[in-house]
C-alpha cells in the first residue's frame, strides 16, 4: 500500500499548496530593494490570508526601507493586480497590510 492510498489526497493536496506558497514567495529579487527574505515571506503569507487570494495571486513589486527597521514590501493583488503595501519589523513581523489609493 503506497502512502497515497493510506491517507487519501488530502495530505497530497495540502503538501503541494505549500510548496506552491513557498515558491510563490521566494523571490531573491526583492532583496536589492531592502527588505529580508523573511519579510517578504511574511507579507506574501499575510496577504494571502488577509484578501482571500491563492500564493500565487500575491506578485512582489518592490521593497524599501523608509526607516531604520522598518521595511514597506508593495504587493500587486488578485487578477487585477491591485496595488498594497506591507510593512514589517526587523524580524518579519508584519506590522500592517493596506490596499493603496487609486492614484
Amino acid at each position: 500500500m503506497t502512502p497515497f492510498h493510506r491517507f487519501g489526497p488530502a495530505p497530497l493536496a495540502a503538501a503541494a499548496g505549500i510548496a506552491l506558497a513557498l515558491s510563490a514567495c521566494s523571490s531573491t529579487a526583492v532583496r536589492a530593494g531592502g527588505a529580508p527574505d523573511v519579510s517578504v515571506k511574511n507579507c506574501v503569507a499575510a496577504a494571502v490570508r488577509e484578501f482571500k487570494v491563492p500564493p500565487a495571486g500575491v506578485a512582489v513589486m518592490s521593497s524599501s526601507t523608509p526607516r531604520d527597521g522598518v521595511y514597506a514590501i508593495n504587493l500587486a493583488v488578485g487578477p487585477q493586480k491591485r496595488s498594497a503595501v506591507c510593512t514589517t519589523d526587523e524580524n518579519g513581523a508584519v506590522l500592517g497590510l493596506v490596499y493603496k489609493r487609486p492614484e
